[in-house]
């Protein structure tokens, strides 16, 4: 099973790799042959986005703890209600049954293996969100002290404000020698396509 992970993991590293220096040798020709309207290209689409300002939705508290209290013995039904269907469907549902089904680029081991791995997870998450489901409808009160530690604040903002600072050395240096970096860009992108592609 690790080989066949290993096999799948490297393949893929492979086609990623081949695809960006297909990328990589377009932009570096482009920056040879014609780099003004190549330059010009990459202004308009070289757009800041501040990390800082479109995560700030997401920094708004959301209360919903009067709802879940005001209305815990439906809450805690729901959710062991839900955990008990999804077991019983998991142990009930053969899943492998559908593995000729799924599409055929990815192994048959390959998808027993994902397969397993998703009914051990959903298992696993089922069973914790039965007994929270229990304790929600028996005792809530036993929820707040938990509920207070997993609340903690954590500014993203604060934490992607670096990441919102401009980096302009690149920009200057291939705007100042763009040919250049052309061809050492066209030329770097060759050597890999011709040690790759073979492998393909």
């Amino acid at each position: 099973m690790n080989t066949m992970l290993s096999e799948i993991f490297f393949d893929t590293s492979i086609l990623f790799i081949i695809i960006g220096s297909g990328v990589g040798l377009a932009l570096g020709l482009a920056l040879i042959i014609a780099p003004s309207a190549t330059l010009k290209f990459n202004e308009k689409i070289n757009t800041r986005i501040s990390m800082r300002e479109k995560t700030k939705t997401i920094e708004k508290s959301i209360k919903s703890e009067p709802f879940f209290y005001k209305h815990s013995k439906i809450s805690g039904a729901i959710l062991v209600i839900g955990s008990l269907f999804v077991i019983y469907t998991l142990e009930t549902f053969n899943a492998y049954s559908l593995i000729p089904h799924l599409p055929k680029s990815i192994s048959a081991p390959a998808w027993e293996w994902i397969i397993q791995s998703a009914e051990i997870f959903l298992f696993i998450s089922c069973v914790f969100i039965l007994v929270f489901g229990l304790i929600v409808f028996i005792r809530p009160s036993m929820v707040k002290s938990f509920e207070e530690v997993a609340n903690h604040w954590i500014s993203t903002r604060q934490g992607f404000s670096k990441m919102s600072t401009d980096i302009d050395v690149t920009n200057k240096l291939v705007n100042t020698y763009p040919r250049a970096f052309g061809f050492f860009i066209s030329l770097f992108s060759l050597i890999v396509l011709f040690l790759l592609l073979p492998q393909v």
